[in-house]
């Protein structure tokens, strides 16, 4: 269940946790499904072809970066050379420049973190190609901790290792399941849509002016 605001109008958050993926960086794999069909990949789908590389296992840590990639070019009727593989494998992404200006606004004033669902290549290009440690105060992936949202390890995880208490804490997602395991281990959660809506009960929540 959605936790309120308090109805005494007092803020209560002193810790702010976002996902990264469609909150605040934008991805589709479009555009590595067509590089891998024009290398004769034997999938032609987006879903084929997450199915087919065991996505989920990479992003618990289960395999290695080059199991995952052998996997990769598996699928290719002509290989491409490990740097090309991998430059394709991260041109998935673009900045959500409006919620990363919120995660810099909100990190004056309160405990700013990231948690993602992803693979170490993805994470170790996300941190370099958008400096998501300038934006928060710490950073924590599914991969490294071998458990994804909305798993509620994940969460004492986050508290074990950022020192949060879960009733000063929200997380922000734009996947209703995640936010409600995040509600489930007695944080606030803000599903996110649009970055006004979020940003408003964000606002709420820490008593900090957004704009």
């Amino acid at each position: 269940m959605t936790r309120n605001v308090p109805r005494n109008g007092g803020a209560c958050v002193t810790d702010v946790v976002f996902d990264v993926g469609r909150v605040l960086i934008d991805f589709t794999y479009d555009r590595l499904v067509k590089v891998l069909c024009r290398q004769g990949a034997r999938v032609r789908t987006v879903d084929a072809f997450l199915a087919a590389v065991d996505l989920v296992p990479y992003e618990h840590g289960e395999i290695s970066n080059t199991q995952f990639l052998e996997k990769l070019n598996g699928l290719l009727e002509y290989p491409l050379p490990e740097d090309a593989l991998i430059a394709a494998w991260n041109d998935l992404f673009a900045p959500i420049d409006e919620m990363l200006d919120l995660a810099r606004q909100i990190k004056k004033s309160c405990g700013v973190y990231l948690i993602s669902n992803t693979s170490d290549l993805h994470w170790q290009h996300l941190l370099t190609a958008y400096r998501l440690a300038d934006i928060s105060h710490g950073q924590m992936a599914s991969f490294e901790v071998g458990v994804m949202k909305p798993h509620p390890r994940i969460f004492e995880i986050a508290c074990e290792r950022f020192g949060l208490t879960p009733d000063r804490t929200v997380f922000i997602d734009d996947l209703k399941a995640n936010v409600q395991g995040a509600e489930a281990c007695g944080w606030y959660g803000i599903h996110h849509r649009r970055a006004d809506e979020t940003r408003q009960r964000l606002s709420a929540l820490t008593g900090v002016p957004l704009t």
